[in-house]
C-alpha cells in the first residue's frame, strides 16, 4: 500500500506541474523540456529560409548538429539568419548554461551568458529544425527562456566487463550533448592502460592518450569526463594480481585493500595520477569507496577496528585520498554508503520496509556516531548519496538533510538499470512497485531539486553487461529531469524520447514494450528451478540467471557440484504428462510468447525500417527478441515430446532439434549485432579476476548463455537415451 501511495503521489505531482507549463505547439518537442516558452501570434520561421549564422562578439561558433553546422558564418544579420550573442548581463537566470531563444518569421536569435549557454541553445534549435523538416511545419514564433536546475548532470560509463569501440564513445558524446548532459563518470577499472602501474591495465585497455583525446572531444561539447577508479573495495581488478597480494586485507580475498598498508596508497595514487592524466582539465576525481565489508580483519587493522570502530578505517582511507585529490587540483567524489552503514543507518536509506518512525528512531541513535566523527569527514569531498528506487525513504531524506546541516557537499546517484540485466527490463510504473528505472530517476532528481542539490549521476552498472543501447532511455530521462525536474510526465517523456531519438510516434509504445519485457522475464527464468540460489546444504535452486553461479562459494571450493541440478529436468517419456503438469506455468507463458512472435517481430522489423534516426537500436532489439524467443520455442517442443503418443513423441524430438538450431542461429545473429559497437571477447592474454558478477564468468559473450549450453548438453544425453 505504501508503494502504491508513493507512486501515485509522484505521478500526480508530475502531471500537475506539467499541466501548468506553457509548451511548444504540436509537433515540436525539445528534450529536455525548456523552462519557459512564450508563444506569439506571429508567423513562424520557415525551415527552408535558413541562410547563415552571425556571431556577435569575440568567440567561435559552438560545435553544432547536422543541420546548423552546414550554415556559413555571415558578416551581418539579415533574413534567414541565426544570430549568436553573448550577454553577461542577462537577469532572467543565474546559470551560465542558460539561454534565450527568440524566433520570428525572419530570423532566430540565441542569447546566453556564456559559450556553454549558446551551445545548449543551438542544441535546442537543432531539435526544432528537425521537427520543422520532418513535419514540414514552420518553427513557431516564440521566446524560449531555458536553463538547468542541476548544474552537474552526469551519466555513467562502466566498462569493468566490456569495452565498446572508440567510435561508439565519440558518437555517445554527441548524443549526450544533444540532451544537455554535461558530465560522464567513466569507471575505468582495468580498461585504462596505466603507465605507472602497467600490470593493472588489461591488454585491450584504452591508452591514456586515447582517453585524453576523447576528453577533449567531450569538452568541446560541454561535457566533462570524470574518471572513476575504485579505491578501498571493489579492487579485484588490481588485487587479482599476485604482485599486489601483500596489499590485500585478507591474503585469499581480492576485494579490499588494507587501509593501513602504506603500499595501498602508493598503488592507488599511481592509478589516480594516470586517470588524471587521461582526463586533462577535469574538475572531479571519483574515488569509489563503496561496499567495503571486509576490512578491520588483518593483524595491522584489527586493533584499530576493535578500539575505534570500522568507520575510523574508512575515514582514514578517505582522508588520505581526499588529500591526494586536493594536491592534484581535483575534487573527490565518494560513494557514501559505508559511513552510513557503520552508523547503523544505511538500511533506512533504501529499504521501503523501514517506516518513518523506525527511520527516525534509528537516526536518533546513529546520528550520534556520525556527529562524533563529523570533523573527520573531509570538507573538500562530494558525498554521493546513491539510491536506485523512488528515493523517498525517510532515512534517505534524513541523510541528505544531515549533509546539508553539516555543510558537506552532496550529490545524488540514481540508475538507468539498477539490476544490470542484459535484455528488456521491467518498467514497473504500472505495477505499483516503488523501484523502476525511469520513475525512480524522475523521483530522486525531483527530491534533489527540492533539497537544492546541484549534482546528479545516472549510473549504468555493467554487472550483467547489457548492451549500452539498453541504457539510453534512462540516460536521456536523467537529462530531462536534471535539466527540468518539473517537466514532462513519464508518458510525455516517452513520446518525446521516441520523437527525438528515432523520429517516431508510437501510441502503443507502453503495451509493446510490456510484451518485450514479459518475454525477457520468461527467458531469465525459463530453464531454472524455483527457490533460492544456495541453501545451507549447498543445494542449488534458482528462479533466474543469478550472479556468480559458476564460481564456488568461498570455503566450498573443493565441494563438487553439478550445476545442471539448478536447471529444470527433461520429460520422462515413460511417465508422459508429468513434466508438462509440473511446468505448466512456464509452458503457458511460452505459448503466449510464441503466439505473439509474428506480430512483435514484424513490428520490430517495421521500426527498423521506419526510424529516421538510430535504426541500430531497433536492429538490436530485434536480435535480442529473436534470441530470447528461442527458449520458449524449446519448452513447447519438449511439451510435444511429453505425450503418450509415440508419433507425437517422435515429432516432438524433431521440433526440439529445430528449436536448438533456432537458438544457435539467433545467438550468432545477436553476437553479430553486438559486435557492431562493442568488442565481444577479451584477448587471449587477458587475466580474468572472476569477479562475482555474472558477466565476468567467461572471456566472451557466452556468459549470456551458460544455462542454455548446460541444458543443451542435458538434451543431447536425453536424446541418446531415447534412441
Amino acid at each position: 500500500m505504501k508503494r502504491n501511495f508513493l507512486l501515485t503521489t509522484v505521478l500526480l505531482f508530475s502531471f500537475a506541474i506539467s499541466s501548468y507549463a506553457e509548451s511548444l505547439p504540436h509537433p515540436f518537442k525539445i528534450l529536455p523540456q525548456p523552462q519557459k516558452v512564450h508563444l506569439t501570434n506571429q508567423a513562424g520561421f520557415q525551415f527552408g529560409s535558413l541562410q547563415q549564422l552571425f556571431i556577435t562578439g569575440d568567440f567561435k561558433a559552438p560545435v553544432m548538429g547536422t543541420l546548423l553546422s552546414q550554415l556559413p558564418i555571415g558578416k551581418s544579420s539579415a533574413r534567414g539568419t541565426v544570430s549568436l550573442i553573448i550577454d553577461k548581463s542577462i537577469a532572467s537566470f543565474a546559470s551560465e548554461e542558460g539561454y534565450i531563444m527568440n524566433i520570428t518569421k525572419d530570423q532566430i536569435k540565441i542569447t546566453a551568458k556564456s559559450e556553454a549557454g549558446l551551445f545548449y541553445g543551438c542544441q535546442s534549435l537543432e531539435q526544432l529544425l528537425e521537427d520543422a523538416r520532418d513535419y514540414k511545419k514552420p518553427l513557431p514564433a516564440c521566446t524560449i527562456t531555458d536553463y538547468p536546475m542541476l548544474s552537474y548532470r552526469a551519466v555513467h560509463f562502466d566498462v569493468k566487463h566490456h569495452l565498446d569501440h572508440m567510435n561508439y564513445y565519440y558518437e555517445s558524446i554527441d548524443r549526450l550533448a544533444r540532451y544537455k548532459v554535461n558530465a560522464i563518470v567513466f569507471e575505468f577499472e582495468d580498461k585504462l592502460r596505466y603507465q605507472l602501474q602497467p600490470l593493472v591495465g588489461a591488454p585491450q585497455s584504452i591508452s591514456i592518450d586515447e582517453m585524453a583525446a576523447l576528453t577533449k572531444y567531450a569538452r568541446d561539447r560541454n561535457i566533462e569526463i570524470t574518471p572513476l577508479v575504485q579505491g578501498l573495495g571493489h579492487a579485484t581488478f588490481i588485487l587479482k594480481h599476485e604482485q599486489y597480494a601483500n596489499l590485500r586485507e585478507l591474503p585469499w580475498n581480492h576485494w579490499a585493500f588494507c587501509p593501513l598498508n602504506e603500499g595501498t596508497y602508493q598503488v592507488l595514487f599511481d592509478l589516480y595520477r594516470d586517470a588524471i592524466k587521461a582526463t586533462p582539465g577535469s574538475k572531479y576525481l571519483h574515488i569509489g569507496g563503496d561496499e567495503i565489508g571486509n576490512i578491520g580483519l588483518c593483524p595491522r587493522c584489527k586493533p584499530t577496528a576493535d578500539k575505534e570502530g570500522m568507520m575510523s578505517l574508512n575515514l582514514y582511507w578517505l582522508k588520505r585520498v581526499c588529500e591526494f585529490a586536493k594536491e592534484n587540483n581535483r575534487i573527490p567524489i565518494f560513494w557514501d554508503d559505508m559511513p552510513l552503514q557503520h552508523a547503523g543507518l544505511y538500511t533506512s536509506t533504501w529499504s521501503d520496509d523501514v517506516t518513518a518512525a523506525e527511520a527516525t528512531e534509528a537516526w536518533k541513535k546513529g546520528v550520534t556516531t556520525l556527529d562524533s566523527l563529523q570533523t573527520d569527514f573531509p570538507k573538500n569531498c562530494v558525498y554521493m548519496r546513491w539510491n536506485y528506487s523512488m528515493a523517498k525513504q525517510p532515512g534517505n531524506i534524513l541523510a541528505l538533510n544531515w549533509y546539508k546541516t553539516h555543510d558537506l557537499k552532496a550529490m545524488i546517484a540514481t540508475a538507468t538499470n539498477a539490476e544490470g540485466g542484459m535484455l528488456f527490463q521491467e518498467d514497473k510504473r504500472d505495477t505499483g512497485a516503488a523501484s523502476s528505472g525511469i520513475i525512480s530517476i524522475q523521483s530522486f532528481i525531483q527530491l534533489a531539486a527540492e533539497k537544492n542539490i546541484s549534482g546528479m549521476l545516472c549510473t549504468a552498472w555493467d554487472d550483467k553487461s547489457p548492451h549500452m543501447e539498453n541504457y539510453w532511455r534512462g540516460f536521456i530521462a536523467a537529462a530531462e529531469y536534471s535539466w527540468n525536474p518539473k517537466g514532462r510526465t513519464l508518458d510525455e517523456y516517452d513520446a518525446a524520447w521516441l520523437q527525438r531519438e528515432f523520429g517516431l510516434s508510437m501510441p502503443g509504445y507502453k503495451n509493446f514494450t510490456h510484451q518485450l519485457r514479459k518475454g525477457s522475464e520468461l527467458w531469465y527464468e525459463a530453464l531454472y528451478k524455483k527457490g533460492s540460489f544456495f541453501d545451507d546444504d549447498n543445494m542449488l535452486q534458482s528462479t533466474k540467471q543469478v550472479e556468480h553461479w559458476l564460481k564456488p562459494l568461498e570455503g566450498r571450493e573443493n565441494i563438487p557440484f553439478d550445476y545442471t541440478t539448478k536447471l529444470i529436468e527433461l520429460p520422462d517419456l515413460k511417465s508422459p504428462g508429468l513434466w508438462s503438469e509440473k511446468y505448466k506455468d512456464k509452458i503457458d507463458k511460452s505459448i503466449i510468447e510464441i503466439n505473439n512472435y509474428a506480430d512483435v517481430s514484424e513490428k520490430l522489423k517495421d521500426l527498423c525500417n521506419s526510424a529516421a534516426r538510430n535504426k541500430y537500436y531497433w536492429q538490436l532489439l530485434l536480435a535480442i527478441y529473436n534470441f530470447q524467443t528461442s527458449t520458449p520455442r524449446l519448452l513447447l517442443a519438449l511439451k510435444q515430446c511429453d505425450s503418450p503418443d509415440k508419433s507425437k513423441q517422435k515429432a516432438g524430438i524433431e521440433e526440439v532439434q529445430k528449436a536448438l538450431n533456432a537458438f544457435h542461429q539467433s545467438w550468432a545473429q545477436l553476437q553479430t549485432v553486438y559486435g557492431q559497437t562493442r568488442f565481444i571477447s577479451n584477448p587471449s592474454n587477458f587475466i580474468p579476476d572472476r569477479y562475482f558478477h555474472f558477466a565476468s564468468q567467461r572471456e566472451d559473450l557466452s556468459w549470456m548463455i551458460q544455462a542454455q549450453e548446460l541444458y543443451e548438453g542435458m538434451i543431447k544425453k536425453w536424446l541418446q537415451s531415447q534412441s
